[in-house]
């Protein structure tokens, strides 16, 4: 059985092509993150010089973290798009909702590379995001204190915090990826590669260079005693700190249980959808969606400061 294959059927839905988008960002993190592994220094007193010696003093150096960088983001685009285009015809259902399942697990696996990454930069803007996010699970209720502690390693943030993230980046959640990707192709019994999945890849795989070279990666100042800017998150997130510059910093905590509601409503929604009705799937999804990019419209232009 021949491996690559054509199925012109399918290819006049561009919709469908967005797997190959996803396939061809984990390519480019594997193959730019290896690279970067090679020159980066997992230590508090090092990690950010040997930022800065990458960027200017390795070959390329600039244009692998700009490329590592922006797939992440192209990462999480295309998985979002994926699961609501399935959302929307409707095929989550019966066989077929454990595969769902793998490609929500598959966004959290995406959002932690981002979060974990963050830190690795070791600059102000990835130290205090990790700090602030995790001041704000300690708020939790009962468990708030242990799930801050489990994060960082500790009460603050040190070189344990920082190995704890570079494990999880390099090791831990490449290796869930690898799983979960294998058997999500298992499920929907995907067998072979279309040519026209690699012509994808490789416009996405130009795309991203293009923009890297556009648009290349910003290391900010190395981390300070206060924070000197306003902290927002990334675009993914922003209708949360829309709500979170709302409440009371004692109910902040509130944040990360809406943030659990909604991945877990998404992630068991082939389980929750028992209706043969498909249009209530707009009418859940439309205002939803519209409101969370109102949030995210405002948290992007809300300029307040952190509480």
């Amino acid at each position: 059985m021949a491996l690559f294959s054509w199925e012109p059927g399918r290819l006049k839905n561009p919709l469908y092509w967005l797997s190959a988008v996803s396939a061809t960002c984990l390519i480019v993190l594997t193959l730019t993150g290896a690279v970067l592994a090679l020159w980066y220094e997992p230590a508090p007193e090092r990690a950010y010089g040997s930022m800065v010696y990458i960027q200017r003093y390795v070959h390329f150096g600039d244009l692998l973290l700009a490329l590592h960088h922006w797939a992440t983001h192209l990462l999480l685009v295309s998985i979002i798009l994926h699961l609501l285009r399935v959302f929307y015809m409707g095929t989550y259902r019966g066989r077929m909702g454990t595969a769902w399942v793998t490609s929500a697990l598959f966004l959290v696996v995406a959002v932690l590379f981002v979060f974990s990454g963050y830190l690795l930069r070791w600059d102000e803007l990835g130290y205090w995001s990790v700090r602030v996010t995790a001041s704000i699970v300690g708020y939790t209720p009962l468990v708030g204190r242990g799930l801050e502690n489990f994060i960082l390693g500790g009460g603050d943030i040190t070189s344990r915090t920082l190995a704890r993230f570079y494990l999880w980046h390099i090791g831990i959640l490449p290796l869930a990826a690898l799983l979960l990707l294998g058997y999500h192709y298992y499920l929907i019994n995907k067998r072979k590669i279309y040519w026209a999945e690699v012509g994808v890849g490789f416009i996405v795989l130009g795309f991203l260079v293009m923009y890297s070279v556009l648009q290349p990666f910003a290391l900010g100042p190395e981390p300070s005693p206060e924070l000197q800017t306003t902290l927002k998150p990334i675009w993914l997130f922003l209708w949360l700190y829309s709500i979170e510059r709302s409440l009371p910093p004692g109910l902040n905590f509130l944040n990360i249980l809406i943030l659990l509601a909604l991945l877990a409503f998404v992630t068991f929604l082939p389980y929750l959808d028992r209706g043969d009705d498909p249009r209530w799937r707009l009418r859940v999804a439309v205002p939803l969606l519209a409101v969370l990019l109102l949030l995210s419209l405002v948290g992007y232009l809300w300029d307040a400061p952190l509480k």
